[in-house]
């Protein structure tokens, strides 16, 4: 091969390898503020032959995010999806809760709603022959029942929320595992072709981020670029094929979600699925149990007084009996009603035995006390829950952006990445055009 065939070569290798780095280069600073983009660079091999050169070859584009940040980034973005459904959720307890001391200073929490029966029926015990004030104090009971029957309706309505949510979870889960399995198919395509696979690497890494906020994973990168993905607990999802999860409704009525067989429902302690099992099987359950069991022993202290003045067993059905609500005056009984008043309020303010309930160890206090333990409880979770929110969204932060500044576009080092490459490329095609006269100048002295 002639040297000026072997320059022709070089010439337009170097012409090539040029338009691929424009190319790219292009992209990157087209796709600077697309999420999930990372920049892509050109990997550009000398060739030679017979030990002299020959120009250059693209060897290949690639983007490679390191494997530790991206597996920082999985962990915090089901943390923060996790923390959000909790806070999210645990804020709307506490609203339907109340609060003791409102805006205007009067509360609507349950304790005050207790503490109102109490005046009432100190007013009644003072003059128990007046029917208004008889009227008033079942008033004041009612309102108390139906608050305590409201309470339990609307976590009850949270725990079938929680659960309907778990389903729509396992579907949005679903979707990102065949999503993961697809890309990983095209990647080892691409591959086994010899195809940039930078891109399709991109879109994967962004479904894996789409199940970790559903799913806490683990993963396992293959050379080929492709990834195999595990729960937490060690259960595949995508390896060889997707592995899907499947919502089942158990025994109890509940969602029960399994993988390959297995039930992996209690593994699961993070992402959606876990802050959303929890809250329906474990935070929601205990706040209406110690809602039952501050009904429970109301309606066994209020009957041991004044028999058949409530009916209920629990939370759920807690009323004032239909022969009182008629008659009010009946709360009193016929005999002694100064007596039977002066009693109801002595089971108000004395200590009255609760049972253990929820994670309330129970013992003795007045009603006033445990409604208000009950509420502290919640309103504890919730603020707990809001700074583990926030302390979540600061480590995704952090996260996001150490991999947005190590591997996302700068666009000034790109704008003069681009100047340096039209040098190049004008320079190549320069190059190229001396050759080619070299050429014709050659030929026509032949001639």
């Amino acid at each position: 091969m002639s040297s000026l065939n072997v320059a022709s070569l070089i010439a337009s290798s170097a012409l090539t390898a040029s338009q691929v780095q424009v190319s790219v280069t292009s992209a990157n600073i087209a796709n600077a503020d697309t999420e999930g983009y990372t920049a892509k660079s050109v990997s550009v091999t000398s060739q030679s032959t017979l030990g002299y050169g020959a120009g250059v070859s693209v060897s290949g584009i690639s983007s490679s995010v390191s494997k530790y940040l991206m597996a920082d980034l999985l962990s915090a973005t089901s943390e923060t999806a996790g923390a959000t459904v909790t806070a999210n959720y645990l804020d709307s307890l506490q609203q339907s809760l109340g609060q003791t001391t409102g805006d205007d200073g009067d509360g609507n929490s349950l304790a005050n709603t207790i503490a109102a029966f109490e005046t009432a029926l100190t007013d009644l015990a003072q003059t128990p022959e007046s029917a208004s004030l008889a009227s008033s104090a079942v008033s004041a009971l009612e309102d108390l029942t139906y608050q305590v029957r409201q309470q339990a309706a609307e976590i009850q309505e949270e725990i079938a929320t929680a659960d309907a949510e778990i389903v729509d979870a396992v579907t949005a889960a679903n979707q990102a595992i065949e999503t993961i399995d697809t890309l990983n198919g095209q990647i080892e395509a691409a591959a086994a072709r010899g195809a940039a696979t930078a891109d399709l690497e991109d879109d994967l890494n962004a479904a894996l981020v789409t199940l970790s906020e559903q799913v806490e994973i683990t993963t396992f990168n293959g050379e080929d670029g492709t990834v195999k993905v595990y729960t937490s607990g060690g259960q595949i999802l995508v390896g060889d094929t997707a592995h899907l999860l499947d919502a089942d409704t158990g025994s109890d009525g509940l969602t029960a979600i399994t993988v390959n067989g297995t039930d992996i429902t209690d593994d699961l302690d993070s992402g959606r699925l876990g802050a959303l099992i929890t809250l329906r099987d474990e935070t929601l359950p205990e706040t209406l149990e110690l809602l039952d069991e501050l009904a429970t022993v109301f309606v066994a202290g209020m009957n041991s007084v004044s028999p058949g003045l409530l009916t209920g067993t629990g939370a759920a059905d807690i009323a004032v009996s239909d022969a009182v609500r008629e008659t009010p005056a009946l709360m009193l009984g016929d005999t002694l009603p100064s007596e039977v008043a002066y009693d109801m309020l002595d089971v108000l303010q004395s200590d009255a035995d609760f049972n253990a309930a929820g994670d309330h160890a129970g013992g003795s206090m007045t009603f006033t006390e445990y409604a208000g333990d009950l509420l502290a409880d919640v309103v504890s979770k919730a603020t707990a829950a809001a700074t583990r929110l926030e302390l979540a969204e600061t480590e995704l932060t952090t996260v996001s952006d150490t991999i947005s500044s190590t591997y996302g576009v700068n666009i000034d080092e790109e704008l003069v990445r681009l100047s340096e490459l039209e040098q190049l490329y004008s320079a190549a095609s320069t190059l190229l055009s001396v050759v080619q006269e070299m050429f014709d100048d050659l030929m026509a002295a032949v001639q």
